[in-house]
């Protein structure tokens, strides 16, 4: 059995095989997935798990260089994305969702505030 680390299967898979400029997305409850992109579900009830433990336990295996989010994002969810990075990239919603077509998998949480929504952008570790 494993010891440390993210012990989701599907998310820890997904990690693994990001390279440089990957992305992976982690929204809220209410964000449109398409059906063409790896649907990881993580939605125990409304509010769990939350954003912040998602994004929190996975930012321990991935490197990242940016992360992008919606300009119509509260100030409460922009200043817990600093913390997780400094370099944050503003789209328009509607820009967002169609950026998030490119990321490796969306993984849905149980988060249940408005545009806590975000695309991790994969960096390199040298």
């Amino acid at each position: 059995m494993k010891k440390t680390g993210i012990f989701n299967s599907e998310i820890s898979a997904v990690v693994s095989s990001m390279g440089h400029t990957d992305k992976l997305t982690i929204v809220d409850m209410g964000f449109p997935i398409p059906e063409n992109i790896k649907r990881i579900d993580l939605i125990v009830d409304e509010g769990l798990p939350s954003f912040e433990d998602v994004a929190k336990t996975i930012l321990k295996e991935l490197h990242i260089e940016k992360i992008i989010i919606a300009k119509e994002s509260s100030e409460e969810f922009i200043d817990l994305v600093k913390c997780f990075c400094k370099n944050i990239e503003f789209v328009s919603h509607e820009e967002l969702k169609k950026i998030s077509n490119e990321s490796k998998a969306i993984i849905r949480t149980g988060e249940r505030k408005p545009y806590f929504n975000a695309i991790f952008v994969s960096g390199v570790i040298f």
